[in-house]
């Protein structure tokens, strides 16, 4: 595979990061039948709203982990992928820390899939939860960027080891 087709991929993949970040992941909408149809609870999170939101509550904790599985570990891993796509003998370290990293990146999705399944196996008969776009975004990102880091693993060269 070539580094520029990666790096493709890879800047591909930073578009549905962002996307994910600002789309909304969750619609939520619970509504009230009496003699009429009344709504009383719609909305709709994105992952940067879903942060602006806890901290101002005060929510630092899930606001923590939100932001350091959903925004920073993407971005170092981004970084890294960028230097070991630019650089013809990165260390294999490198390499190493990428591939450890890119599976926590995935938390954030089991996160937010757990929060949805929660949502619709409690939920009264009169709440609804979907996921919207930011989700399938998201996931994408998630899914394309390991794609690239084990495509990646493929192109980047192992030191030789020798017997002496």
């Amino acid at each position: 595979m070539n580094r520029l087709v990666l790096l493709f991929l890879h800047i591909a993949s930073l578009v549905l990061l962002g996307f994910g970040w600002v789309k909304d992941m969750l619609h939520i909408e619970i509504s009230a039948h009496f003699i009429v149809d009344l709504s009383l609870f719609n909305e709709d999170r994105s992952v940067l709203g879903t942060l602006q939101t806890l901290w101002h509550s005060g929510n630092y904790w899930p606001f923590l982990l939100i932001f350091l599985f959903g925004i920073v570990v993407p971005l170092v891993k981004s970084a890294v992928i960028f230097y070991l796509l630019a650089v013809k003998n990165a260390h294999p370290a490198w390499f190493g820390f990428v591939n450890a990293i890119s599976k926590w990146a995935m938390a954030d999705v089991f996160a937010i899939s757990i929060l949805v399944a929660f949502l619709g196996a409690t939920a009264m008969e009169n709440t609804k939860a979907s996921l919207e776009i930011g989700f399938y975004c998201f996931t994408g990102y998630v899914l394309l960027s390991g794609v690239i880091v084990l495509l990646l693993g493929k192109i980047i060269k192992k030191p030789e080891t020798s017997n002496a």
